[in-house]
């Protein structure tokens, strides 16, 4: 609740001071006090907005006021001209009570009564009181979604890097067990190789063998045979 709003709403008075006398904006002692009632500045709730599609960044909130369809009073003189009449040149240095009988003689020669333009200012100050409401459930709407989200993608991304992980190890396994069937086969090569070398030496004498003997890659050679003791 707004400032504005939260005070009438205890029964707070608001005090304007009024004068017939133009010439008495100059001199604020000669003027009439002048009380509104609470109770005066009683309004219509500006039209409810349960999702605004204002974005929270706005700089001008005209936009809310429009789509809590705010209009200024049909004389024209609501709180935002009341405020231009404030800060006009002339008024603008003068003090403050003098600045109040001032705009008071202008509204009233305008026959514009200063309740309207309260109820003008309490009307946009509970229309920015429903938008900030309406932002804030916004943001814990997308917060709330934004962190289920990431949870989900959290948990996704847990799967995928347990999936990698073992197809890394599937990988690596495969790796080391082809390269151990290929040295079992150096192996077992060398020594077929070797059979048919022995079995081709008995029929070749003084010539080179032709059966060669591959080395074996990656593999320590088997150590010779120890020769036999003579018996």
């Amino acid at each position: 609740m707004g400032k504005l709003t939260d005070l009438l709403s205890k029964g707070a008075r608001l005090i304007v001071t009024d004068t017939g006398d133009a010439q008495g904006a100059a001199e604020p002692a000669a003027s009439a006090e002048r009380e509104i009632a609470p109770e005066l500045v009683e309004t219509t709730p500006p039209r409810p907005v349960a999702r605004s599609a204002v974005k929270a960044d706005v700089s001008d909130f005209a936009a809310v006021y429009r789509e809590a369809g705010i209009e200024p009073p049909a004389h024209g003189y609501g709180i935002d001209k009341v405020a231009e009449m404030l800060e006009s040149k002339r008024l603008a240095p003068l003090a403050r009570e003098v600045k109040a009988t001032a705009v008071m003689a202008a509204l009233e020669a305008a026959q514009a009564p200063i309740r309207e333009a309260i109820q003008d200012a309490v009307v946009r100050d509970k229309a920015l009181d429903a938008f900030e409401a309406a932002k804030e459930r916004e943001a814990q709407e997308t917060r709330a979604k934004n962190e289920a989200r990431i949870q989900e993608l959290t948990s996704e991304m847990q799967a995928l890097l347990e999936k990698i992980n073992s197809e890394i190890e599937r990988l690596k396994q495969g790796s080391a067990a082809a390269a151990q069937a290929f040295t079992e086969l150096q192996v077992r090569k060398r020594r077929e190789e070797e059979r048919l070398r022995d079995v081709v030496a008995h029929f070749i004498e003084g010539a080179d063998n032709p059966i060669t003997t591959s080395p074996l890659r990656g593999v320590s050679p088997a150590p010779p045979p120890k020769p036999e003791k003579p018996s």
